[in-house]
């Protein structure tokens, strides 16, 4: 999979959209500009937002934590390639009880619906990660580089999803 573009309305991103180039994009940015969120975005897009987390001491949960700063729903579009053809994802928010949990997926510049790929399934199959080996290797965000330890993680790259000849890279 390769990401083109991502338009956001998730935490301070405000129908911001990001273009990226072939190849590696590096974002270089003043702290609190988004670098962090727009990591959060790609998980959520990929993956969706669990509404069923609480907060609890210390911890707050993505879906408080990205609530667009706006007071509009959590919602994001992504451009991407996967298997030489382009395509749309979206996500938008029907119910605050349940954030971006509306998901399409289809051929980009058509209505057409990508065969097997739902929101529940997307991040798996265009990664070929869970969420979690996903949020380990995939992308790293803030306060996720800890090591400890998963049974995705050990079994190594092949697995995990996290290198252009896994199938996977930004770009």
């Amino acid at each position: 999979m390769i990401i083109r573009s991502m338009t956001a309305d998730f935490g301070r991103l405000e129908g911001e959209t990001l273009e990226l180039e072939p190849g590696l994009n590096v974002i270089a940015r003043p702290n609190e500009s988004g670098k962090s969120t727009w990591c959060a975005f790609i998980r959520a897009m990929l993956y969706g937002v669990d509404s069923s987390e609480r907060v609890k001491s210390g911890f707050l949960p993505d879906k408080l934590r990205y609530l667009p700063w706006s007071g509009r729903p959590m919602s994001g579009r992504m451009e991407i390639e996967y298997g030489g053809r382009a395509i749309t994802l979206t996500r938008s928010t029907k119910s605050a009880s349940a954030p971006m949990r509306e998901f399409s997926a289809v051929y980009s510049g058509t209505a057409e619906p990508v065969p097997g790929l739902t929101g529940v399934s997307a991040g798996e199959k265009l990664c070929g990660a869970g969420k979690e080996v996903f949020r380990r290797r995939g992308v790293i965000g803030q306060g996720v580089a800890a090591a400890t330890g998963s049974a995705g993680l050990e079994r190594g790259p092949a697995s995990g999803g996290s290198s252009a000849e896994d199938g996977w890279r930004g770009g």
